[in-house]
């Protein structure tokens, strides 16, 4: 299966570099997800302020390695989630001096990686086709809104809990928030190894 796909975007590359950019624009996919449209649809952002690669080919090249590098650092910030995770059942368990700092380290550098990721993904050039089924990569992309939901408010109810009148509420609220965001992440990643 990984072999077609390459072949196939081979085959199509190919089939760019003999179509004129203006013409190849044209077959970009109608059913691009909205922020895609927004960024790269034929009149879209990127190409208005001229950052856009020369031609479709290159485009196609650029995504591949933006996915690639989402994958990579997708999985070191899950990999780093899981070990924040750990650390705050730590304070939660009464361990506040032992693992408020770590704890603390850690969430700049996994916010930090998560959101490299995410933005690795969102800005990505468009794909040459998208499915309009019910697909393993919809559900990712589905599923990637309600995590990053919670990576972005996580910081916030986080910093709350010493600012709360409620202690042990804000502590589960932080809490429930991210381990629903880390079970999402996880769903999210497993579901790249599925076939789309």
């Amino acid at each position: 299966m990984i072999g077609f796909k390459k072949w196939y975007l081979f085959l199509t590359i190919g089939f760019f570099l003999s179509v004129p950019y203006s013409q190849s624009l044209k077959s970009l996919p109608k059913n691009m997800p909205i922020h895609t449209k927004i960024l790269w649809g034929e009149k879209g952002i990127i190409r208005k302020i001229n950052l856009a690669p020369e031609t479709r080919q290159k485009e196609l090249l650029l995504r591949v390695k933006m996915l690639q590098l989402h994958q990579k650092i997708a999985m070191g910030s899950l990999g780093a989630f899981f070990y924040q995770s750990y650390l705050g059942q730590q304070l939660v368990n009464g361990n506040y001096e032992e693992y408020y700092d770590l704890h603390s380290k850690m969430s700049k550098v996994v916010w930090s990686a998560y959101m490299t990721s995410a933005a690795l993904s969102y800005f990505a050039p468009p794909g040459l086709k998208y499915s309009k089924k019910i697909n393993s990569m919809k559900i990712h992309r589905l599923l990637s809104w309600v995590h990053f939901a919670g990576m972005a408010s996580i910081p916030f109810l986080g910093y709350n809990i010493s600012k709360s009148n409620d202690y042990d509420k804000a502590v589960r609220l932080h809490q429930n928030v991210a381990y629903m965001t880390l079970f999402t992440m996880s769903l999210s990643a497993l579901l790249t190894f599925l076939p789309y």
